[in-house]
């Protein structure tokens, strides 16, 4: 991957809690272009973004025609716009590969092309038109060796015990949990993210303990045309402690500093 903005204490990156709109490319698109100038501006080397943020959260099964494959123009257009911003992307899609089959992909971007990918290899409830992947990959950027688990996938050891045998000291954790039932009012919304800080953010602590790692959180937020999500944005250390966090489910970003060495 490029190179990179060099910082002496690691690697800085904007973590983006953002509505991704079903099958709206074009909108969803254009927010990450926005966040990619912003990633820039206050000079992070990198940019995460949700689960499935460029086509937004597919079921392909309903709705076979909003898989996009990785050549899809949508897919050259962002990494270019990475290029451009001088920032690496990390973004996700449904992705339709070669055969058919139908995937959960976080896709990495920078120097104007895709330089990466993970699969998502343990799928979640209501995923099952989806095939899950088999092998785990570790990245690389601005010196800095990463992994990517992608939102169910905390609740299994294997990703992030791959990570840390690879050699891997920070793990990228986007996520898309889709809420039962549909919010209608402030108290709706905050049983939504507490649930969602009690299961995902509490996985991440609990393998950033056990594994030493350092592990980025950033979720799909807000209403959709059928769906809500709690949001979060969050940074945990290695001793499981929160370094920072967006406050509620509402859409945000924050950037952090992971002091890893380069």
């Amino acid at each position: 991957m490029a190179a990179g903005r060099a910082h002496d204490d690691g690697v800085r990156i904007l973590l983006a809690a953002i509505r991704c709109g079903k099958g709206e490319v074009a909108a969803n698109q254009a927010r990450h272009r926005e966040l990619l100038g912003a990633a820039a501006a206050a000079g992070c080397d990198l940019a995460l973004f949700p689960e499935m943020s460029l086509t937004g959260s597919v079921d392909p099964a309903a709705h076979p025609e909003r898989l996009m494959s990785l050549q899809d123009p949508a897919v050259g257009e962002l990494a270019q716009a990475a290029a451009d911003a001088g920032v690496a992307a990390c973004f996700g899609l449904a992705e339709r590969a070669a055969g058919g089959a139908a995937y959960i992909t976080q896709v990495v971007a920078a120097a104007g092309r895709v330089t990466g990918l993970q699969r998502k290899r343990h799928l979640g409830e209501g995923e099952e038109a989806f095939t899950p992947a088999a092998e785990p990959a570790v990245l690389e950027h601005a010196g800095v060796r990463f992994a990517i688990a992608i939102c169910a996938e905390a609740g299994y050891d294997a990703p992030f015990d791959a990570a840390a045998a690879a050699g891997a000291g920070l793990v990228l954790f986007p996520a898309a949990p889709g809420l039962h039932g549909r919010r209608t009012s402030t108290a709706s919304w905050r049983d939504g993210f507490a649930w969602w800080q009690g299961c995902g953010l509490g996985d991440a602590r609990r393998h950033a303990r056990r594994r030493g790692l350092w592990i980025a959180l950033a979720g799909q937020a807000g209403s959709t045309a059928d769906e809500d999500f709690p949001g979060l944005a969050a940074l945990v250390s290695p001793a499981g402690t929160v370094t920072g966090r967006l406050p509620d489910w509402r859409p945000g970003t924050l950037v952090v500093e992971v002091p890893l060495p380069s």
